[in-house]
């Protein structure tokens, strides 16, 4: 657990990183959603890496949602899962593998635990 959660620790630098340069230092800055959908349309190598993309964000936001009850708080995590990507979705996990005590069927399952994964 401890490497899963270092790992995710550099993953959240490097992300928020990555972002905050881009924004900056390029002609586009933080308008991302332009960028993205406008390669997604173009029919060539980067939509398809943006639709592999898109749907591993769905589903991730979808597990998200699920886990945490199917209410509310599932699918603004959900949402944030979608839009904000690993700044979000890195984070998340930290959060959750600390919760859950680092079992991971609490991990994976959340408020769906049985009595036996339940601390």
């Amino acid at each position: 657990m401890t490497l899963l959660r270092a790992f995710l620790v550099i993953s959240t630098v490097i992300a928020f990183g990555t972002t905050i340069y881009a924004g900056l230092t390029t002609p586009q800055g933080f308008a991302w959603p332009l960028v993205f959908f406008g390669d997604l349309v173009a029919m060539d190598w980067r939509t398809q890496f943006n639709a592999d993309f898109l749907i591993h964000l769905f589903l991730l936001a979808t597990w998200i949602w699920w886990r945490e009850g199917c209410n509310g708080r599932g699918l603004l995590f959900g949402f944030l899962a979608i839009s904000q990507g690993g700044m979000f979705g890195f984070p998340y996990l930290i959060y959750i593998s600390y919760k859950a005590n680092g079992d991971p069927a609490a991990i994976v399952l959340g408020v769906n635990a049985g009595p036996a994964t339940r601390s």
